[in-house]
């Protein structure tokens, strides 16, 4: 399962850490979501987490329906989730979240590690800013 979008102008990857919150459950997986959740556990497996929108977003939980599953297929369901502090789940969530896009054709950029890190305004000038003359 890939995250998409309508158009899917751009496509990438996701990585990020748990939260010092969740990792007080013991390890660094699902299992730490899906107790501070309350997740039935009985009935669910966490497998995975969809995080969609911007300024109104939407959290869904990717999960194994172990009632609905069996031996040949298992049964995944998405659950929609609405956190009581929607303003704070991703911090409640993870420690760091890093979230990398590209053109959704480009074959040859996402392959590539980058050879400098560099900051935008030390190759432009700020807004307001007046350039420093070398004559000075």
């Amino acid at each position: 399962m890939e995250a998409s979008v309508q158009y899917g102008d751009f496509k990438g990857t996701a990585s990020a850490d748990i939260s010092d919150l969740l990792s007080q459950f013991g390890g660094n997986d699902f299992s730490n979501v899906s107790k501070f959740i309350k997740l039935d556990e009985e009935r669910f497996k966490l497998v995975g987490i969809s995080i969609y929108g911007r300024k109104e977003f939407g959290i869904e939980l990717i999960c194994v329906d172990k009632q609905k599953s069996n031996k040949e297929k298992e049964h995944i369901v998405k659950l929609s989730y609405t956190p009581e502090n929607k303003e704070e789940i991703l911090a409640i969530l993870f420690k760091r979240l890093n979230i990398v896009l590209y053109e959704r054709f480009d074959n040859v950029y996402p392959k590539m590690d980058e050879n400098e890190y560099a900051y935008f305004s030390d190759f432009h000038q700020e807004e307001g800013e007046e350039e420093n003359s070398e004559t000075e």
